[in-house]
């Protein structure tokens, strides 16, 4: 990849790539008008795309001359060769200028277009036929493409506010002093979910834990003293295990082998990059550590840009510049080493963080990265390999009759078992087992017990607010309830666990139908009455066995197992 071109000139500010036939006269037209309207130079065809053999000239000079490219996945964009040859271009200026690339998901899943399933799969099945030889080469865009950080919109919003989101985000890249920040539900990208349902498909294979939850990537002259320190104490104060290395971890030519340990043993990698960040070869070689833990195992990346312009990162340019300048004659004789790590500071560059400007108060800057990592580490991804004899066997049974179908759809389960018979226990780790592969996630306990102490309401309220953190959603009443958890879920895919169900009308009232939910939704409901599973038509029942066998000792070690690095 070369390193991106700072004194390039730009003939317009976004290039728009999209589906003609779906969003043209909708979406993407509202979109390009606001742009012109805030004074944008866009780049919008205004004809349906020929398709041909090659990409049309004024199409790839556009491509290449313009400072941002939106690429607005819609159900059958890949349908058409011209667009996937146009993202294919894309991405490879991408590299080479450094152009910024927003991919906007449009009421589509945006796994759909990570894994090329659905629509994308049938696409792709039907391009091996006419296209054999491109066809890898476009699947690796669409999967690069949607690894990168974007917007999702799910129609639970208005269309023109999403839409002036985009526009406030573009003015900002354009402006160059700021970077997309972390939104209340980003998309989170395909190498930050990785280990999520393919690693995950086999309890017993691969197991991976960690030894902490965050390791801080910092120069320690910058930030050691007073940013990055205030940031791991407010971390530990909310028992987040997080590495921090001693000055003394650094020895020789390269990193140690403890940091290395520690790079791959933790959940989230925060890189705080400062003025001075680039002079260290130490720090460098971590940034690339990191990022190949984030391709390899899933690792949640979040750059932090304190007192420092994002595009002096991505470009290296001001003191980046000058810090890869004495690299490049320092080392003059392994070129190689340079290129990697520029080619690291341009990707970590380019996924969403935070920006601080000295322009807000750094306790509460710190405060808001706390509250991501906090929702992040519930993701966390434990393996079930020492659980007791019994139970191993049965947390399998149930992970496989919840991806009986494959990952798409909506399906409801079922667990039921006697009073003591493990299926809480069951539901707990089939819930941290793949909680990574969904967008929002809930575990209701006692829904029997708080039914009869608060009421359904109550219970309704619960799920939303654990879906929706900063949203203020309350339900009034039961049909109010109903009607907002439809309104707001419908094109969310979750993991929902419902513990303890003794009432039909409590399934009535928080998973009343599959189409209540986003595609490839999960419902997990345990309980002591198969009646009820039966009555609401969930035909997919896990019978639990052996219901005294599991001990209370069994249990606890279980759970202790579950919350150790919670």
């Amino acid at each position: 990849m070369a390193t991106p071109q700072a004194s390039k000139e730009w003939e317009f500010d976004v290039f728009l790539s999209f589906r003609g036939p779906e969003t043209r006269s909708g979406f993407t037209g509202y979109l390009h008008k606001a742009f012109c309207e805030k004074g944008i130079r866009t780049f919008m065809d205004l004809e349906d795309l020929i398709s041909g053999n090659k990409i049309q000239q004024t199409f790839a000079r556009a491509i290449e001359s313009s400072r941002i490219a939106i690429v607005v996945f819609s159900e059958h964009y890949a349908d058409t060769d011209f667009l996937l040859k146009e993202l294919v271009k894309i991405l490879e200026c991408s590299k080479r200028y450094g152009q910024f690339v927003l991919p906007i998901f449009y009421l589509l899943d945006p796994g759909e277009v990570r894994h090329q399933r659905g629509s994308y799969e049938k696409a792709m099945a039907r391009h091996e036929e006419k296209f054999k030889d491109k066809v890898p080469i476009w699947r690796a865009a669409l999967r690069n493409a949607a690894n990168l950080s974007g917007l999702h919109f799910k129609g639970d919003e208005f269309e023109y506010e999403f839409i002036e989101r985009i526009s406030k985000l573009v003015l900002a890249i354009l402006k160059e002093d700021t970077l997309p920040v972390v939104a209340d539900n980003p998309v989170r990208s395909e190498s930050q979910l990785k280990a999520s349902q393919e690693s995950s498909s086999s309890l017993f294979s691969s197991p991976r834990q960690y030894q902490y939850h965050v390791f801080l990537n910092f120069r320690g002259c910058d930030t050691r003293y007073r940013f990055t320190g205030s940031l791991f104490k407010a971390l530990r104060d909310k028992k987040i295990h997080t590495f921090m290395d001693d000055v003394g971890l650094h020895r020789g030519n390269d990193i140690s082998r403890t940091l290395i340990e520690a790079i791959k043993g933790s959940r989230i990698a925060i890189i705080v990059f400062s003025e001075n960040y680039a002079e260290s070869t130490y720090c460098l070689d971590e940034l690339v550590k990191i990022l190949e833990c984030q391709e390899s195992d899933g690792q949640f990346v979040l750059p932090v840009f304190y007192d420092v312009y994002h595009n002096d990162v991505r470009r290296q340019t001001g003191s980046y510049g000058a810090a890869m300048a004495k690299h490049e004659e320092k080392f003059k004789d392994d070129p190689s080493k340079v290129e990697k790590w520029k080619r690291a500071l341009h990707r970590a560059a380019n996924i969403t963080g935070f920006v601080f400007d000295g322009k807000k108060y750094e306790h509460e800057f710190i405060g808001k990265i706390v509250e991501v990592v906090s929702r992040e580490i519930r993701r966390v991804n434990l393996h079930v390999a020492d659980y007791p004899i019994g139970l191993e066997s049965q947390i399998s049974e149930v992970k496989s009759l919840v991806f009986s179908d494959g990952y798409d759809g909506v399906h409801m389960v079922g667990i039921h078992g006697n009073g003591g018979s493990g299926k809480t226990t069951v539901a707990h780790a089939i819930y941290h087992l793949i909680a990574n592969g969904f967008e929002s996630i809930c575990f209701l306990e006692n829904v029997r017990e708080s039914s009869y102490k608060h009421g359904l309401v109550y219970l309704q309220n619960m799920l939303l607010s654990n879906i929706f953190e900063r949203k203020n959603l309350k339900s009034t009443s039961v049909v109010h309830g109903i009607s907002t958890i439809k309104h707001w879920l419908q094109q969310k895919k979750i993991l929902l666990i419902l513990d303890d169900v003794d009432k039909l009308e409590q399934l009535q009232a928080l998973a009343g139908k599959p189409d209540w939910f986003g595609g490839g939704t999960r419902v997990i409901v345990t309980t002591r009455d198969k009646n009820l599973l039966v009555w609401h038509g969930i035909e997919r029942i896990y019978e639990m066995e052996n219901s005294n066998s599991v001990n209370t000792l069994e249990i606890l070690s279980i759970l202790l197992k579950l919350t150790k690095l919670i």
